[in-house]
């Protein structure tokens, strides 16, 4: 399934949809068809035969509208909530986002958008977004347990000022929440090497690719590291940053350019010499040809998996080698973390358990907030999780040897598995959805394998190789953010103006580099480092 791939090559999509409250009943459901748990006192409290508004991403070209999908009709059915559902394109979120936001036209409810830590501490200073603590507390036992048997995921949801505005989406696994690279294996066999264990072996490997017919076609056709154009600064250079000293955070340190040095003292990554040292390992990679040559610009996806199809691939960076097509996988094995040169081994590339921290906001106009919490509730516990991925038993999955396995209609879907199941049920595509992930066990039960199996990799390197602190992103006050939001903009456009000069050779690293730190510095780079020291002191202390 490729709801990582979404998640991230999109990560800019985020969407809304636009409701309303409408008219009630008064009556004594309200606990959505479902065993949720104990919370006497309350049900009794809650109303049936709503309507709610809810505004979200809408991926109307690759399944039903949501009011005519099989989940939402069939929820609707069991939780006596109607929802108008308003759908937005990926490519319209951001524009519709501010307009909503500056109307007075709100929905009651934001579903799987994707606000920015910032705006959710802003929006919800502004009492546009309600504090959700007490609503949890009383009516949502699920997010309840969910944040007292994981006490990082709620930290990760809560606002500077304390209070919960926002509800996440959860993926415990460590196999899904990761990337490794993928080297082929049949042209390791070709040239007579072992799997790469430090950077050194890994540059040894794709050069012997290079220079010795890797796919035996007579053809010096072969590439070293290729993927997509643009893939290769968030999959292997973040990769890279747990082999030179810099990855001990996880993959939101890593997007936030953020390490704690030898000292237990918070550093920026992209002023940092061990940073110069990644960028001068993948310009030694790009200058002997080891990355493709259009690693920055010309190659789209089809093409990439057009090539791999003809084994031109060496090796790419994903959770699982399935991304370069079905009929290749099986070729590639996956290399969880590398050492570098000091000693450094970490899988950096791996996410927090809160994997999205901004999947659900009620806001203000919302009528029956006890009921809307109650609604998405279900789906942080089991039997909804369950529900969101497979649907019901003998409606869209039925029982094999144990295993859950989906209907005909959607396990020979033309399209594939992951969109036969998106035709009838919505946690399978576009992540970020407001719930919790189902087993590793079921989800790889309902494909018919196991995780070693679709992962490809030693999984017991996972616990091995992991950070010892996967940090969430680290909530910034509504200041905070009106003031780094403008020193990231340049700063990430300089970067990446830099990282292709430097890895190209278009400029000399070596000269430039004190330079670059400089302009960094002009750009509010000390600044950034300030607030972000005092962010993880603020984190460190809510511990």
């Amino acid at each position: 399934m490729r709801k990582l791939s979404t998640l991230l090559v999109t990560s800019a999509f985020t969407a809304s949809v636009l409701l309303t409250g409408c008219s009630s009943n008064n009556g004594d459901g309200g606990n959505n068809g479902t065993s949720t748990g104990n919370n006497e006192g309350t049900t009794s409290e809650l109303k049936t035969g709503i309507t709610l508004k809810l505004t979200r991403l809408g991926f109307n070209d690759v399944h039903p509208a949501s009011k005519d999908l099989w989940m939402w009709k069939k929820y609707e059915e069991m939780s006596g909530v109607k929802v108008n559902w308003e759908e937005i394109p990926g490519a319209s979120v951001g524009e519709r986002k501010n307009i909503i936001m500056a109307s007075s036209d709100l929905p009651d409810a934001f579903y799987q958008l994707g606000f920015s830590q910032g705006e959710i501490a802003k929006y919800g200073q502004q009492g546009i977004f309600i504090p959700l603590d007490d609503l949890i507390d009383k009516y949502a036992p699920n997010i309840k347990k969910l944040f007292e048997e994981h006490p990082e995921i709620k930290q990760a949801v809560t606002a500077p000022d304390g209070k919960v505005y926002s509800l996440p989406y959860v993926d415990t696994s460590k196999a899904f929440a990761s990337l490794r690279i993928y080297i082929n294996k049949n042209w390791l066999d070709k040239v007579g090497l072992q799997q790469p264990q430090t950077i050194d072996e890994f540059y040894n490997a794709l050069k012997a690719f290079k220079e010795q017919d890797a796919n035996g076609n007579g053809k010096a056709d072969e590439t070293g590291w290729y993927m997509p154009s643009g893939s290769v600064n968030w999959t292997l250079e973040r990769q890279l940053l747990g082999s030179f000293g810099m990855g001990n955070g996880g993959l939101k340190a890593a997007e936030s350019w953020i390490y704690l040095d030898d000292k237990g003292e918070l550093q920026t990554v992209f002023n940092d010499p061990k940073y110069k040292e990644v960028w001068l390992y993948l310009k030694k990679l790009y200058t002997e040809g080891l990355l493709h040559p259009q690693t920055f610009t010309g190659v789209e996806y089809a093409q990439w998996v057009a090539d791999g199809a003809k084994d031109m691939v060496g090796a790419f960076s994903w959770v699982g080698p399935n991304y370069l097509g079905d009929k290749v996988q099986d070729n590639f094995v996956g290399i969880n973390a590398l050492e570098g040169p000091n000693g450094d081994r970490i899988m950096n590339w791996l996410d927090n358990p809160a994997r999205g921290i901004s999947s659900f906001e009620i806001t203000k106009a919302n009528k029956y907030p006890a009921e809307t919490i109650r609604w998405v509730d279900y789906f942080y516990g089991e039997e909804g999780s369950k529900f969101g991925t497979l649907g019901l038993e003998g409606e869209t999955f039925k029982m094999v040897d144990g295993q859950p396995q989906y209907i005909d209609e959607i396990k020979n879907y033309e399209g594939g598995m992951q969109l036969g199941a998106f035709q009838y049920v919505d946690n399978v595509y576009g992540g970020y959805y407001p719930y919790v992930e189902p087993s590793e066990e079921l989800r790889m039960g309902v494909k018919g394998t196991t995780v070693a199996e679709e992962i490809n990799t030693d999984i017991s390197e996972l616990d091995k190789f992991a950070p010892a602190e996967v940090w969430p992103n680290f909530a910034p006050t509504e200041e905070e953010s009106m003031e780094i939001d403008p020193i990231l903009t340049d700063i990430g456009k300089y970067i990446d103006e830099m990282r292709v000069k430097f890895i190209t050779g278009k400029a000399d690293i070596e000269a430039e580099w004190d330079n670059y730190v400089k302009t960094l510095d002009k750009m509010g780079a000390k600044r950034y480092l300030e607030i972000k020291r005092a962010q993880y002191d603020r984190f460190k202390g809510s511990k």
